[in-house]
C-alpha cells in the first residue's frame, strides 16, 4: 500500500486530507510541522509527501532541504501545498527540489490528479534505476565474459571498458577542472572469484573496497566511483581545502592502497585458507589533466562520472601496471605537479591507445612527507561512510552475480558445442577447448590447448543443476583445493580450477596414453610393478604429509605419461586430515562404502575410520593384480566381496614372484597396524628390493 505523509499545521486541512486519500486507499500518516514530519520520515520512510509551505518551528521549504540532503530520503516524491497568490515560495520550491505543487483551495479531482503524476513519476523513476543497473551489470558480465574468453598472456580485464568515458545522450556538464584521476583494479581477479561462491566474492569486495576507500578519503578523493573490481575518484584543489597538491594527494592515496591490499592479503589468505587462491594484488593509475564532471539524470537523483582523455589515460596506466609489473603508475604529469620527495622505480615510454603518442611514465614506490602533509593530509571520514558503504555493498552484490553468470554462460556452452571441423571453438581463460573426451552423469572431459604455449590439457567440466547438486559440487571443489596442495612429480598436475552455484572446472593434465589398465591387462614385469609401486609410494609420502588420504587408489586412477612414469589422479573422494571438521570425515556412515570395492581396505569395508595406511592396502590389491593380472577377491555380490575384505587371507603369489610375498603380506594386513608405518617406509623397502 502506498503511504502517504501529510504535513499541515492546519487541523482542518490536514484532516480533510487523511480522510479523502484514506477513502482513496492510502495509508496515510500525518504531522503538524516540518520537525515532526523528519522524525516520522526517519522513522517510517513514505511513499510521497504533500507539505504545506508556511508551518511553524520548521517550514515546508526547509523540510524539503532536509529530504533531499539525507541520501536515504532524497528521492521521496514532494509535493507542496502553497497559497494561490504565492509565487515566490513555489519558485523557491521547486528550485530546492520539489516534485510538484498545488494551489491552495483545490479540488479532489487536482489533488488526485496531482498525486498519480508524483506516484507515475516515481515509478518511472524506480525502472530508470532499476534499467540502469541492470544494464551496468550486463555489462559486466560481457567484460568478464571477454576476459574469461582471453589468452593467458592478456594484461587482464581493462577497468577502461567497463565505465561509460564518453558523454551521454541524456547527461549534461557539471564543471571541467583540472584533476588528478585515480583507477585502481584487483589483479587476476575472474581467477579470484571462480575459486569462490557468489557470496564469498561480494563478501571479498565489500571488505577490500573498505580498506582502500579510506586513503582514499583521507586524501580528499572525490566523485568516487566502484566499477566491479575496480575503483576510479579524482583530486582537485577545487574540490578540497587542503593546501596540498592535488598529484600529491593523488600519490599518497595510491601507496596507500597498495599498503592496504599487502595487509588485505593476509585477511584473504586467513579467511579462504586451503583454496588455492592466486595471489592478491592491485594496479594503480595515476594522470593529471583537464576532466568533465557529466551528470546524470534529476536534480535530487543525479550520478555524476568524471569523463575525458584524463580518464582514459588513468585507465591505461592502470591497465599497464601489469603488463610492467609495477603497482602504481604515474605520468610525468603527475610527478612535476606532486612537489618533492616523490620516490620512483623505473621510467619508460607508453603508447596511448587512440592518441597515436607515447606517454611518460614512471613506477611510484615512496613519498617523503613533510609537515604540510601530516598537517593537512588527514581529511574526516564520518561524513561519507554511510555512502561509501552503501555503494560497496550494492557494487559488490552486482560484481558477484556478473563474474559468476559470466562463467556459468561459458561453462554452459560447453554442452551445446558440437565440435564440428571448421566450427569455431570455445575458450575458457587461455584454454582452446577442441573436443569432448568423454561424458558420463554430470561431468563432461573435454581436450583443450593452453594457448600461451600449445600444451595439451584436459578440462573437467560439472553441470550440477540436478538433484544432489550441493553434494557433487562441493565434492568437485573438495578434489581441486586438496590437489592444488600436493607438488610432487607423480601426482597429476593441476592448472586452474572455477565455479559458480551449479557449474564447475578443473584445467588438469591430459595424459595421451591413459590410466594403468591397460598396460595391466597386457602384463607387466617384476621390475616394472616394482617400477610403478616406487613412483606411487614416492607420492603417497608427498600425499600424506600434505595431510591427504586418496581413499580410491585403483589402476584407473594411475595415469601414464609418454614417459611411462604414473601419476596418481583423482582425489574426489579424497579427505583431509589436518582439519578439525574433516576427521569425522574419514569415517563412512553405516553402510555407507567409499572407494572402489574391489580396492577397498578391510577399515573402509567395515565402515571403520581409516587413515594413511588405507593407501597401502589398495596399493597392495593392485601390487598383486599387477603381477598376476587378477583381482586377490572374487564374489558374487558387494557383500561377499567386502566380506573378503575383511576376513579373507591374502592369496599366494605365483613362484616367479615369491620374493614379493612378504611385502604383499605386509601391505594387505586386515590389521592397519601390522602393514608398513607409512608410505615413506613402504618407499624405504622397495628400494631395498630394487637396489
Amino acid at each position: 500500500m502506498t503511504t502517504i505523509l501529510i504535513v499541515e499545521d492546519d487541523d482542518s486541512i490536514r484532516n480533510n486530507l487523511s480522510r479523502l486519500l484514506t477513502l482513496e486507499g492510502f495509508d496515510i500518516l500525518a504531522a503538524n510541522n516540518g520537525v515532526q514530519a523528519l522524525e516520522q520520515l526517519l522513522a517510517h520512510p513514505c511513499d510521497v509527501v504533500i507539505s504545506d509551505v508556511n508551518m511553524p518551528q520548521m517550514d515546508g521549504l526547509e523540510l524539503l532541504r532536509r529530504v533531499r540532503a539525507d541520501g536515504d530520503l532524497a528521492s521521496i516524491p514532494f509535493m507542496l501545498l502553497t497559497a494561490l497568490d504565492d509565487r515566490a515560495s513555489t519558485r523557491r520550491g521547486m528550485t530546492a527540489g520539489a516534485d510538484d505543487y498545488l494551489a491552495k483551495p483545490f479540488t479532489r479531482v487536482e489533488l488526485l490528479d496531482a498525486l498519480d503524476g508524483l506516484l507515475r513519476k516515481r515509478e518511472r523513476l524506480n525502472a530508470s534505476v532499476q534499467t540502469a543497473v541492470t544494464d551496468h551489470e550486463e555489462r559486466l558480465r560481457l567484460a568478464f565474459a571477454a576476459s574469461l574468453g582471453a589468452g593467458q598472456s592478456s594484461p587482464g580485464l581493462d577497468l577502461s571498458t567497463r565505465v561509460v568515458m564518453h558523454m551521454p545522450g541524456d547527461a549534461a556538464v557539471d564543471q571541467v577542472l583540472q584533476a588528478t584521476v585515480l583507477f585502481s583494479d584487483i589483479r587476476n581477479f575472474t581467477s579470484l572469484a571462480d575459486k569462490l561462491t557468489s557470496s564469498e566474492v561480494a563478501e571479498l569486495l565489500s571488505v577490500y573496497f573498505d580498506r582502500a576507500c579510506e586513503p582514499i578519503l583521507k586524501n580528499g578523493g572525490r566523485h568516487l566511483k566502484f566499477v566491479g573490481d575496480g575503483v576510479m575518484t579524482l583530486f582537485a584543489d577545487s574540490l578540497s581545502g587542503s593546501p596540498l597538491p592535488a598529484a600529491r594527494r593523488g600519490i599518497s592515496a595510491a601507496l596507500a592502497m597498495a599498503l592496504a591490499a599487502h595487509e588485505f592479503r593476509s585477511w584473504l589468505q586467513h579467511r579462504f585458507a586451503d583454496r588455492g587462491l592466486p595471489p592478491f594484488a592491485i594496479g594503480v593509475g595515476l594522470h593529471c589533466g583537464e576532466v568533465s564532471i557529466c551528470r546524470i539524470g534529476s536534480s535530487h537523483t543525479k550520478e555524476t562520472t568524471p569523463i575525458g582523455d584524463t580518464v582514459n589515460v588513468a585507465a591505461r596506466l592502470e591497465t599497464s601496471s601489469k603488463e610492467l609489473g609495477w603497482t602504481v603508475v604515474a605520468s610525468q604529469a603527475v610527478l612535476k605537479s606532486a612537489g618533492e620527495g616523490v620516490q620512483t622505480g623505473g621510467m619508460t615510454a607508453l603508447e596511448v591507445r587512440g592518441k597515436g603518442g607515447y606517454l611518460d611514465v614512471a613506477e611510484i614506490t615512496g613519498l617523503v612527507t613533510g609537515d604540510d602533509d601530516k598537517l593537512h593530509g588527514m581529511a574526516s571520514l564520518t561524513e561519507r561512510a554511510a555512502e561509501i558503504s552503501a555503494a560497496v555493498q550494492i557494487n559488490s552484490e552486482i560484481t558477484a552475480r556478473a563474474v559468476k553468470g559470466a562463467l556459468t554462460s561459458a561453462l554452459a556452452s560447453f554442452r551445446s558445442h558440437s565440435f564440428k571441423p571448421g566450427e569455431q571453438s570455445v575458450r575458457l581463460k587461455g584454454y582452446r577447448v577442441t573436443r569432448k573426451l568423454a561424458e558420463g552423469g554430470m561431468t563432461a572431459v573435454y581436450l583443450a590447448v593452453r594457448e600461451a604455449d600449445g600444451m595439451p590439457v584436459v578440462l573437467k567440466v560439472l553441470d550440477a543443476t540436478g538433484k544432489s547438486a550441493t553434494t557433487n559440487l562441493s565434492r568437485f571443489i573438495q578434489e581441486y583445493a586438496l590437489m592444488s596442495k600436493i607438488d610432487h612429480p607423480n601426482v597429476i598436475r593441476i592448472y586452474d580450477q572455477g565455479f559458480t552455484d551449479d557449474h564447475a572446472y578443473i584445467a588438469m593434465e591430459f595424459f595421451e596414453r591413459g590410466d594403468l589398465r591397460r598396460e595391466l591387462n597386457a602384463g607387466m614385469t617384476q621390475v616394472r610393478v616394482l617400477q610403478v609401486l616406487t613412483q606411487v609410494a614416492g607420492a603417497l609420502v608427498t600425499i600424506h604429509d600434505t595431510g591427504i588420504i586418496h581413499r580410491d587408489l585403483k589402476p584407473e586412477n594411475l595415469m601414464l605419461r609418454a614417459d611411462g612414469t604414473v601419476a596418481v589422479a583423482d582425489f574426489g573422494i579424497a579427505k583431509s586430515t589436518l582439519v578439525a571438521t574433516d576427521l569425522a570425515l574419514t569415517k563412512t556412515h553405516h553402510g555407507e562404502i567409499v572407494g572402489t570395492p574391489y580396492y577397498l581396505s578391510p577399515e573402509q569395508a567395515g565402515g571403520r575410520a581409516v587413515d594413511a595406511r588405507a593407501d597401502l592396502y589398495s596399493l597392495g590389491v593392485m601390487m598383486y593384480e599387477m603381477l598376476t593380472g587378477m583381482r586377490p577377491y572374487k564374489a558374487e555380490t558387494l557383500e561377499l566381496l567386502l566380506a573378503h575384505h575383511l576376513n579373507a587371507p591374502t592369496p599366494e603369489l605365483p613362484a616367479s614372484h615369491v620374493r614379493l610375498q612378504p611385502l604383499l603380506n605386509s601391505l594387505m594386513a586386515k590389521k592397519p597396524n601390522q602393514r608398513p608405518a607409512s608410505a615413506l617406509e613402504l618407499l624405504q623397502i622397495l628400494n631395498r628390493l630394487t637396489s
